[in-house]
């Protein structure tokens, strides 16, 4: 079943109908409450997602309710809304729809019957009429019924008389304006006005009070659908005196007369409903339209029955008694009237009263008598359930009876207001009593409500629940909390009065539950949505158990709050988790980072002085053997202490990679191209028992590196995959674009976000620990035996990384394999081209010249000194930056060239550089260094230490050709 909540009144008889009609022809019933399709009112229109919930899956026919679903998009829209459903069999409640069966109540005849009421039993004859809302096919009808009565009675119809059609909704305040607006442009107030629906009914009372007018001795009123109680007796409703609106208020308007009206046959057609449905299931033949009759229900608002506030004599055919009445008769209405609660009542009861109400009116007794049995009566049928209202037609009965047989009726209307006054405490006793249950169940539902909303996760909620539910008489519920499009996750499973254990894996919601439902009996369940006005959370399933709707509705909106409270702690526990596990690893990042500079600080040091030695070394040893011939019986000696020297200087830019203090030369380089020319090299270390996979597609962006580092990286990177697969595996190498936000973390701390490409490196390998992994980057770090490893590999990678500005990330597990990612900065672009050091200053100096040797090592500058002399080059030698300074002043016209190491003590190369061009000298500069500083050199040539004659000679020529 669809229909519109919430399920009190009018949409309580419907559901309750289909429910009886279910359960009496063995079917389930699932009613899915949502809200009328297209409301205007966003968080409304959230509840309708409920409806995407009925399949074939679990659904064989349905029911809709098209006027509490589609009275906002009409008949045309609901055509065309139930398609999705099909091929399910439908069956239409109240407006037709396509080919399936429709359900529908006499609208036009039962309004009929009130506005004939009007006339022929209390002789209105200028009667009002206010229209409902015109998307509404049975307000259509009931308007066609009104002027069906005037006609019929000849009656002229007055348009002045009628309202315009009302909007969307049966809201009492637009009944109330329009009455207003109605009496201000005719010049006499109608006898009567009849109000499309009893909501409109209320509206139009408010009005009339306003102006003066009473109800019904001024104006009679007629209603329609038979839901009054609600609205008038329990909860009245007054008009604002400031204001067009009206308002209900709780108890605040006592004397609001019960209305006449017409008594939707609501729960017929529901149950009627659910024999076509079951029908439409079995293929058996059905009707297209059944249509059924209405009742007109007499109240006090059109003058019948007394009100206390008048002599209002009864009217209605129903209370007259005919001439051949007996007291047999009488009693048989006495017991008719009351129904089942008459049981309860003493053998013969009835008898008894017209037997005493008799001989009081005759004088035979007093009438005390009477009214003792009437109140034992009153008192043994309402704990039987009986309502005092009931009492009134067979006591109106009874009084006419005794009435119309005795002489003298002194005696007997005055015993007559006293049965109105023991009728009336009946009233009031009732009334209290229905407001302290009311109150008492309202104290329960918002205990309950309480309750759940203060859950603080599942747990608690499924706890309150277990709890709660059975003071709550619901003997089931079913929570739903929606996990990806299209599924949803059990999260409470209450049943029988006990919790069960829901299985946790997502399952699709059109199944409605993970699981199936085993009842003995037919069972009726509600399924409302569970959503806040920023999202939809998942759904609730009820088994029905206490009768009012309102009950499930209260607890649909506390479990919607209490699943949005547990999600946003859930969110707040996981932002406090993330954010720990992030101190964590930034705590972790920083450790390893003061530890890498505090070993950088020691070996950086360590290499600077070893290659002021390792050049002065590998220098001599290149000079000697330019000047020893092939045969020389020394030159083996010199060409050992050269390659010695070589070995050591490659050491050296080991050691000075991992502490980040190498000199690079970084470039925009193209990825792909430089991967590909390695490939046979890396063919080749890998060995052939180990497959090698490179997944190098076009169009990724350039990076930002040195080459020669690049390689470096995959080498080392590719020597560890491959002694990590003695056995043969699979080795890939791939590259991809990849932006790093600044919630992306990594093993460096302090990377930028931004344009970056990835190079991944993945083996299928032993994989890692996770303690390895966290000493992985660590210099000297091995898990190879002695003399196998010298733990400077993955260090190395993180220091060349590091100083790239890139980020590196490690994941691996035992057995799974270990993959490296290597994230490479994307050059930022200038007109068009990568921005790469600008180009060296222009001179007009040519030819051999003068050099401004600085070097704080005597042995450097001395073996320096003696290479450019033997070049060709005068030399000025310093032992440090002031002294250069002052020999630069000197001899300022003369120099042609600075040559300076860049960390002296005293001062350094690059100040000495920057108070030289302060006096405006601007000869041409070269540093000479071991490692790099946070010093800025100006983009001048660096040459790295250890370096050899040739290579140095030629540097220096190119500088002077340079800056010529």
């Amino acid at each position: 079943m669809i229909t519109a909540g919430p399920l009190i009144e009018l949409a309580g008889e419907q559901w309750r109908g289909v429910s009886d009609g279910a359960q009496r022809l063995g079917c389930d019933l699932v009613c899915f409450v949502g809200s009328e399709l297209d409301h205007p009112d966003p968080l409304k229109r959230r509840a309708n997602t409920v409806y995407d919930l009925i399949s074939p899956n679990r659904i064989d026919a349905l029911v809709v309710w098209t006027t509490r679903v589609g009275q906002l998009i009409g008949s045309d829209g609901m055509q065309e809304y139930v398609k999705r459903y099909a091929p399910m069999p439908i069956v239409s409640v109240e407006t037709g729809l396509a080919q399936w069966p429709t359900i529908s109540m006499d609208n036009r005849d039962g309004m009929k019957q009130a506005v004939d009421h009007l006339i022929e039993v209390h002789g209105k004859r200028r009667i009002a009429f206010v229209r409902g809302p015109q998307t509404h096919a049975g307000a259509r009808e009931r308007f066609l019924g009104y002027a069906d009565s005037l006609r019929n009675h000849g009656i002229p119809f007055d348009p002045a008389l009628v309202t315009m059609p009302g909007s969307f909704i049966w809201e009492p305040s637009r009944a109330t304006e329009a009455v207003r607006k109605m009496l201000a442009r005719i010049e006499e107030p109608p006898d009567a006005i009849a109000a499309a629906s009893d909501d409109y009914a209320i509206g139009v009372v408010s009005a009339l009070e306003e102006l003066g007018f009473r109800t019904p001795e001024d104006v009679a009123v007629v209603g329609y659908g038979n839901h009054t109680n609600v609205r008038t007796h329990d909860l009245g409703y007054n008009a604002g005196s400031q204001t067009s609106r009206a308002r209900r208020e709780v108890h605040a308007d006592a004397a609001t007369p019960a209305f006449t009206t017409v008594r939707a046959p609501f729960h017929e057609m529901g149950f009627r409903a659910a024999e076509l449905a079951v029908a439409l299931v079995r293929g058996e033949p059905t009707r297209r339209r059944q249509t059924m009759p209405t009742e007109l229900i007499v109240r006090r608002s059109c003058g019948c029955l007394p009100s206390g506030l008048g002599d209002h004599a009864p009217a209605h055919d129903r209370l007259s008694i005919n001439e051949s009445a007996t007291a047999s008769t009488v009693a048989d209405h006495l017991r008719d009237s009351l129904g089942q609660p008459a049981v309860k009542l003493p053998e013969g009861w009835a008898e008894q009263l017209v037997v005493e109400l008799m001989a009081a009116g005759r004088g035979e007794v007093e009438g005390a008598e009477f009214l003792k049995l009437l109140a034992e009566y009153i008192r043994g049928s309402a704990r039987a359930g009986c309502e005092p209202a009931q009492w009134w037609p067979p006591l109106f009965d009874l009084h006419r009876f005794v009435t119309a047989r005795i002489s003298d009726a002194t005696i007997i209307n005055d015993l007559w207001l006293r049965v109105q006054l023991l009728l009336g405490d009946a009233f009031a006793a009732d009334a209290r009593f229905k407001y302290l249950s009311h109150e008492r169940h309202d104290q329960t539902v918002r205990e309950a409500g309480q309750r759940l909303i203060a859950s603080r996760d599942v747990d608690e909620l499924t706890s309150a629940l277990a709890e709660e539910l059975p003071r709550l008489a619901i003997p089931g519920c079913h929570v739903m909390a929606y996990d990806t499009p299209g599924t949803a996750r059990a999260l409470v499973r209450y049943e029988h009065g006990e919790l069960k254990t829901p299985p946790d894996a997502p399952f699709p919601t059109i199944n409605l539950t993970p699981y199936q439902f085993r009842r003995n009996t037919p069972f009726n369940a509600l399924i409302a949505p569970l959503y806040t006005d920023e999202d939809h959370l998942g759904y609730v399933i009820f088994e029905e158990g206490p009768e009012p709707g309102w009950i499930y509705e209260a607890v649909q909106q506390q479990l919607s709050s209490a699943l949005r409270s547990i999600r946003l702690m859930q969110e707040l526990k996981d932002a406090r988790a993330r954010l720990e596990e992030r101190v964590g690893e930034t705590e972790a990042q920083l450790r390893h980072a003061q530890k890498m500079e505090a070993i950088g600080r020691l070996t950086g040091g360590i290499a600077h002085d070893f290659n002021n030695i390792l050049t002065v070394v590998n220098g001599n040893s290149e000079m000697l053997l330019r000047r020893t011939l092939q045969d020389d019986p020394r030159r083996t000696a010199i060409e050992d202490i050269r390659h010695a020297g070589e070995r050591a200087a490659n050491l050296t830019r080991q050691l000075l990679a991992f502490t980040r203090q190498q000199v690079l030369h970084p470039e925009s380089l193209d990825l792909k191209h430089n991967l590909t020319q390695v490939h046979s090299m890396l063919r080749t270390l890998v060995g052939d028992h180990i497959e090698l996979e490179m997944h190098l597609p076009d169009g990724v962006a350039r990076v930002w590196a040195d080459a020669g580092q690049v390689e470096q990286i995959l080498f080392n990177l590719a020597v560890n995959s491959r002694d990590a697969m003695p056995g043969g595996g699979t080795l890939k190498v791939s590259i991809a674009d990849r932006k790093l936000g600044g919630g992306d973390t990594g093993r460096i701390v302090g990377v930028r976000p931004g344009e970056y490409v990835v190079l991944r490196v993945q083996d299928t390998g032993a994989g890692m620990a996770p303690d390895v992994q966290a000493q992985v980057f660590e210099p000297y770090f091995t898990t190879k035996p002695v003399g196998k490893g010298t733990g400077l590999g993955l260090s190395t990678v993180f220091g060349i990384v590091q100083q790239s500005g890139g980020q590196i990330e490690l994941k691996s597990a035992l057995g799974e394999g270990t993959t490296v990612e290597v994230y490479l900065p994307v050059p930022h672009e200038r007109d068009g081209t990568p921005e790469a050091p600008c180009a060296r200053r222009p001179t007009t100096h040519q030819g051999a010249g003068t050099v401004l040797l600085v070097e704080d090592d005597a042995q450097v500058r001395v073996m320096t000194r003696r290479s450019l002399e033997i070049a060709g080059y005068a030399v000025i030698e310093a032992g440090d930056g002031q002294e250069a300074l002052q020999l630069a002043t000197a001899h300022r016209s003369t120099i042609d060239l600075v040559l300076t190491d860049v960390v002296m003590p005293k001062m350094g190369g690059p100040e000495l550089v920057r108070l030289l061009r302060s006096t405006g000298a601007a000869p041409a500069v070269m540093y000479m260094s071991g490692y790099t500083t946070d010093e800025v050199l100006d983009d001048e040539v660096l040459i790295t230490k250890p370096y050899v004659e040739s290579v140095l000679l030629e540097r220096v020529r190119e500088v002077l050709a340079q800056d010529a």
